[in-house]
């Protein structure tokens, strides 16, 4: 574990969204939402993600007397794209940015709000990550390869869920946001175990993530045919909150042991596949929760229900059927970033890179 790593496991703040609000039309009152905040919001995000959500929350917020300047926020959530949002931010004499879109939008936001010091407001456009509940940002270089995980002081201070919006999405977004929230049950079990002495948090965490896996098994495919269909019921207001505040909770909450196997290193070491960065995060941790789950020695029955079971939605895991290349030269480089990670909890089993490679094969030769 590096140093940094420790630090922040002892110094992290464990707690959740400031406000929290999942309701149709919410956007219609966001200017309300965001007074007790700030009253000249930069809005940051990108062309797609602000055509679905611009129009209600300009207008609430000219209703509501806050002063607003758009950004257009294009590619990855690197240092050059947070530094433009935050001299934007500057040159309009912001004191609380609004992140809008989904997780590198997001995450570029949040990082300019706390290297500003300033409040920050999450309106997720699409349900792919928790990135609008967390206390940190994933750093991409600009060519979509991972650099690290920055954490920040706080969580943000309000999170502005509408699932109007997100039913007008493709269905891709929700069944990886599922996927990746997933990743909370199958690598805490891999990790909690090991803890000794955990604290209340870390319990209450483990604890959640078995709610989250139990609601999603209750809820996610009923979520994804609503979604199909663009209608907002129960099963998906109840698989958003699974998926955007209680993963983002959980993974505040787990801070002190990182709730981290296999599944996210991993995801992270797929970056340097270059055709990676067209694939959904969410998709990739699925894909990569399989391979963990093949390297722990997962019972066959266990492991078949789990691949049936994603498949229903949607995914099939293998990097062939992610569309990606299989070279095994490149899957070494991968598997070798995995098992370097900095971030792994404590597991009873030794992280390998030539076994993580060989679970990368089992599935390619599986899917082939």
């Amino acid at each position: 574990m590096s140093k940094e790593a420790s630090q922040t496991r002892m110094t992290f703040v464990r707690t959740g969204p400031s406000q929290y609000v999942n309701r149709a039309g919410v956007l219609r009152q966001a200017g309300e939402s965001i007074a007790p905040w700030g009253n000249r919001a930069l809005i940051s995000g990108g062309e797609k993600a602000l055509a679905s959500a611009q129009a209600p929350l300009t207008k609430s917020l000219d209703k509501t007397g806050i002063a607003w300047r758009k950004h257009l926020f294009t590619g990855e959530s690197s240092r050059p794209n947070i530094a433009a949002i935050k001299a934007d931010a500057q040159k309009h004499k912001a004191n609380v940015i609004v992140g809008v879109g989904g997780g590198k939008s997001i995450d570029a936001a949040k990082q300019a709000a706390a290297d500003l010091d300033l409040p920050v407001v999450c309106i997720p456009t699409i349900a792919a990550t928790c990135a609008a509940t967390t206390a940190l940002s994933i750093i991409y270089t600009d060519r979509g390869v991972f650099q690290k995980i920055q954490f920040q002081p706080t969580n943000p201070s309000l999170v502005l869920v509408d699932p109007n919006i997100i039913t007008k999405t493709p269905t891709m977004y929700l069944r990886a946001g599922i996927l990746d929230s997933l990743a909370k049950w199958y690598e805490g079990r891999s990790v909690v175990p090991n803890v000794q002495n955990p604290d209340a948090p870390t319990v209450a965490a483990f604890q959640l993530a078995e709610v989250l896996y139990k609601g999603h098994k209750k809820y996610a495919i009923e979520a994804v045919r609503l979604n199909n269909e663009h209608r907002v019921d129960d099963a998906l207001v109840h698989t958003l909150d699974l998926t955007i505040l209680l993963t983002g909770m959980i993974q505040s909450l787990s801070k002190g042991t990182l709730f981290t196997s296999i599944a996210h290193p991993l995801h992270n070491g797929m970056t340097l596949i270059k055709e990676s960065h067209n694939v959904l995060h969410g998709l990739k941790v699925g894909y990569a929760i399989v391979v963990q789950l093949i390297v722990e020695k997962s019972p066959k029955k266990e492991l078949e229900s789990v691949i049936s079971f994603f498949g229903q939605l949607g995914l099939v895991p293998s990097l062939k059927a992610l569309n990606l290349p299989f070279d095994r030269d490149l899957v070494l480089r991968v598997a070798d970033m995995t098992a370097r990670s900095p971030h792994f909890g404590p597991l009873n089993y030794t992280v390998d890179k030539f076994e993580i490679a060989a679970a990368m094969e089992i599935l390619e030769k599986r899917f082939a």
